[in-house]
């Protein structure tokens, strides 16, 4: 009898494992994560995210000319920088220009602005410099 109730016992288990894991499997998509990839088309938009999401801003930069852009002091404390790379470019030559890729984690709801503006890192603030602008709703 004994043995009866342990095959018993197994057999339930590997139900609920497979109720779980299907529960798991079809869980709805907009409760997952999304990643935005923002481009400079996308200069001066509106773009919804989500707590959990991750925000990527992709923008062409010169760096042989010693402009860079940098996430202005301004810019919204709703995002966290997580991290910043740059691409190389398709042709060596000196000269040819690069990508900035800046990721960022949204922190809270809110609304806010992402301000970045592209500076020479060395050079006084300048109020005609070139900014990106991109306005953001946090759900």
């Amino acid at each position: 009898m004994q043995r009866s109730r342990s095959v018993g016992w197994i057999h339930s288990s590997r139900w609920l494992l497979l109720v779980a894991l299907l529960a798991v499997a079809y869980h709805p998509q907009s409760a997952r994560a999304e990643t935005k990839v923002i481009t400079d088309a996308d200069k001066g938009s509106e773009v919804h995210l989500k707590v959990g999401d991750t925000l990527e801003v992709r923008l062409k930069s010169n760096p042989s000319t010693g402009f860079q852009w940098f996430v202005h002091k301004e810019s919204t404390p709703l995002l966290k920088l997580d991290h910043q790379s740059t691409t190389e470019p398709a042709d060596s030559a000196p000269g040819r220009p690069v990508v900035q890729v800046f990721t960022f984690e949204p922190l809270r709801a809110g609304n806010g602005v992402l301000l970045l503006h592209y500076v020479r890192s060395w050079e006084s603030p300048d109020p005609n410099e070139e900014r990106f602008t991109l306005r953001l709703v946090i759900e």
